[in-house]
Formats: C-alpha cells, sequence, structure tokens
C-alpha cells in the first residue's frame, strides 16, 4: 500500500465540516485509507469515488454518498500520488464496470461530453466495449455493438446510441489513432457477427441476410416474428441449429408455457471470466462451472402474467432465469437484454442477495457496479428466482415456483 502524508478536510453533503488535520493516506488496488493524527480513520472501496478533481496542489474527492474528502499539502510527492491514485481508481472502475477482463486496444486522454459540457477524461478502448473515466464525472461504459452511428471531424469524434450521445475531443495527436482504433474494433466486430449469422442461416440471399443483420446485431433481443418476416424459414432453423441436444427438453417446455408467438430470441460473444464457483450448496456441478463458449445463444420466453423466462441454449451448466416484464414486453426484454450484456451472463450479480454484494468483499464490485450501471439494477430488481437443469421433474418444481413468485 502506497503511504503519504499530508493534510485533509471532510465534508458532509451540504458541505459542512466534519474533521480535518494532518493525516496519513494509504490505499492500494481497492480500498483507499485516510488515517487523521487524531480522531477516527476512514476506508472505503476506490469504486465508492464518483468524483476526483485535481487542482494545482489539491485533490477532491467526492463520494457516492456526496460526501467529500480534501488532500492539500502533500509536499514534493503530491504529483506521484495524485497520479498514482488517478491510475488506482480508474483500475478499479473499470472493475467496477465489469470491465476488467476485456481485451484492452488503447487508452487516450482527451475530453468527453455526454449531454454535458466537455471535461476531461480517460477514454479506454476494449475489443467490444468503451470505458469513458472522466475526472469530474461518473464514468461509463458503452457496447460497441449498440451504437447507432459514429461521425468524425477535424476535432471530434461523436457516438451516437439509444438517444444518447458522447463526443470525444481534445485527444491531439492521438485523434487519428484513436479514429483508427475504433473503426477497426467496429469492422472486426460486425465481421464476426455476419460469420456467425451465415454459419446459422447460409440459406439466406444477399438482401434477406442484410435485413437479418440490421435485425438482429450481438448482443440485442429480436423476436421471432420478426426473423420469420425476413424469411419463413428463419424460426425453425434457428431452434435447430442453437438449442443443444441435452437442453430442448427445457426449451420445449418453456415454449408450451409463452404466451403465443412471443419468443425473443439473440446471441453474444462472450469471454473468460474469473467467477467464483457457485456457493448454492444445491447447485449441481455444472451450475457452477463458467461456459468457454466463445457464442451464446439464447431466448425469452413470455409467460402470462407479466414475467418472463431466459434461457441459454448453447452449451451446458445454465439454469433457466426468470423476470419481471411488465408491458410493453419488448421494451422490459430490451432492458433485461442489456443488463446481461453488460455482465458477460454472469450470474451471480443477478441472484445473490443484496447483502452478499455488500459485505463480501469478492462481491463488492456487483454493488458498485449496480449503482453505475442502470440496466443492472433494473435486472436485479427483476429477477424471480431460478431453475436448475439437473431433471426435467426437478427442473418443473422450480419452475412453478419461480413462474408464480410474488414480485
Amino acid at each position: 500500500m502506497s503511504a503519504y502524508w499530508g493534510k485533509f478536510q471532510y465534508l458532509d453533503e451540504g458541505g459542512a465540516e466534519l474533521s480535518q488535520g494532518l493525516c496519513q493516506l494509504r490505499f492500494d488496488a481497492e480500498t483507499l485509507i485516510l488515517t487523521p493524527a487524531s480522531g477516527p480513520p476512514l476506508a472505503f472501496d476506490l469504486g465508492d469515488l464518483e468524483r476526483l478533481a485535481a487542482r494545482d496542489w489539491e485533490l477532491d474527492l467526492t463520494l457516492w454518498t456526496g460526501r467529500r474528502i480534501g488532500l492539500r499539502q502533500f509536499g514534493a510527492v503530491f504529483s506521484t500520488m495524485r497520479e498514482e491514485l488517478l491510475e488506482a481508481w480508474r483500475n478499479r472502475t473499470v472493475r467496477c464496470l465489469l470491465l476488467e477482463d476485456l481485451e484492452e486496444i488503447a487508452r487516450y486522454d482527451g475530453t468527453a461530453a455526454l449531454g454535458g459540457p466537455a471535461a476531461p477524461a480517460q477514454i479506454r478502448l476494449y475489443g467490444s466495449n468503451l470505458a469513458v473515466l472522466p475526472l469530474d464525472g461518473p464514468a461509463r461504459q458503452w457496447r460497441l455493438a449498440e451504437l447507432d452511428a459514429v461521425s468524425f471531424d477535424a476535432y471530434a469524434l461523436t457516438l451516437e446510441s439509444s438517444g444518447e450521445r458522447l463526443a470525444i475531443a481534445r485527444l491531439g495527436k492521438k485523434t487519428e489513432e484513436f479514429r483508427g482504433n475504433l473503426e477497426g474494433a467496429l469492422e472486426a466486430l460486425k465481421v464476426r457477427q455476419a460469420e456467425t449469422l451465415h454459419a446459422v442461416f447460409p440459406f439466406l440471399s444477399p438482401g434477406q441476410f442484410e435485413r437479418l443483420a440490421r435485425a438482429m446485431p450481438e448482443g440485442r433481443s429480436v423476436s421471432l416474428a420478426a426473423l420469420g418476416a425476413i424469411h419463413a424459414k428463419l424460426p425453425d432453423a434457428l431452434i435447430a441449429r442453437v438449442v443443444d441436444e441435452p437442453l430442448r427438453p427445457y426449451f420445449e417446455a418453456l415454449r408450451a408455457r409463452a404466451a403465443g408467438d412471443s419468443l425473443m430470441t439473440g446471441f453474444k460473444f462472450v469471454r473468460p471470466d474469473e467467477e467464483e464457483p457457485d456457493p448454492d450448496p444445491e447447485t449441481p456441478e455444472t451450475e457452477g462451472k463458467e461456459e468457454k463458449q466463445p457464442v451464446i445463444f439464447w431466448f425469452f420466453f413470455p409467460l402470462p402474467g407479466g414475467r418472463t423466462a431466459w434461457e441459454a441454449t448453447t452449451g451446458s451448466g445454465r439454469a433457466t432465469y426468470f423476470f419481471d416484464a411488465p408491458a410493453p414486453v419488448d421494451q422490459a426484454i430490451a432492458r433485461l437484454t442489456h443488463g446481461l450484456a453488460l455482465i458477460n451472463f454472469r450470474r451471480e450479480p443477478i441472484y445473490l442477495p443484496d447483502e452478499s454484494l455488500e459485505r463480501e468483499q469478492r462481491y463488492r464490485r456487483y454493488a458498485i457496479g449496480c449503482r453505475k450501471l442502470p440496466d443492472l439494477r433494473f435486472l436485479r430488481s427483476a429477477f424471480r428466482g431460478r431453475a436448475i437443469h439437473t431433471t426435467v421433474e426437478a427442473w418443473t418444481a422450480q419452475v412453478e415456483t419461480a413462474a408464480s413468485r410474488a414480485g
């Protein structure tokens, strides 16, 4: 743990001083500890910092609760302390945004504007995501597959997704490099999407394939009815190709329960995780192992009563998950899909109770992620239970409970 000595001021949410004086500051990859010369110490997760504003010889730290810590008079080591703390904070924030296991392409220092004035920020580009880490503002992540438009001019790059606009500027000589790397990542993603869809639907004409690629991008859900409008054979061909045989009984049982011709489907490229073993003692061994499938396909089964079941149909070791999906169902499923994609289809951020996320350090990043990612909060609040793939009989009993559980 790095250690530095200087002065601090601790303010409440309204700006009133709570304590001040000489202190020792220590931090590592996850935790910051401030020890005053007199009075009780402060300790918190670096992910709990919402803002870090740097001035000439001072740092202002803003916690998610609204309380603030001012740091000053740290002497000649101030610049070193500031850079080390900033790097540790950004790295922890990336982990809390659930991006830590992505392939990083490059980092850039510039400005970012999202619904407000431009502010200094570090932009980290990954193979499938973009992290925006402002100095004095909330961090965000954007999935590249969800970008609706990208435009460039001599000074800025503007990204649009679901009605939001992100302008990245002041990259200096790195502007063209960032543009090239971003375009390369988007092109690689489109190529992989095309390869995946063509392998499943080789019978489509070029025009039909173009319509499919537009309707079914990676990481989003689309109705089987919409696929059928592109080509009558698409729904049956999809089910035949992506529902693995061991999971077919569960798929058919859910389809029999679903409301009319309402099924929705999608696919996502997944990455290996560091997920800990499933702590549920009733979970069979396969449920506690993370799949190494490079691509997974899933289905949503809207059920009577405003509930939907989610089933990943490629690979083994996943349960059926149940969520509330009030009308309009397609919008609710879109948010559920986005939440699942944000967590790379990890299971623990969905079903672990709030107490586990808050109290156990290994899950702490999920609790912080819920504060930073609205669709992850939505996903957890909508979760109503799961049915584990043991036997069809045992699974059916769990389905009855989860499908009828009150919200």
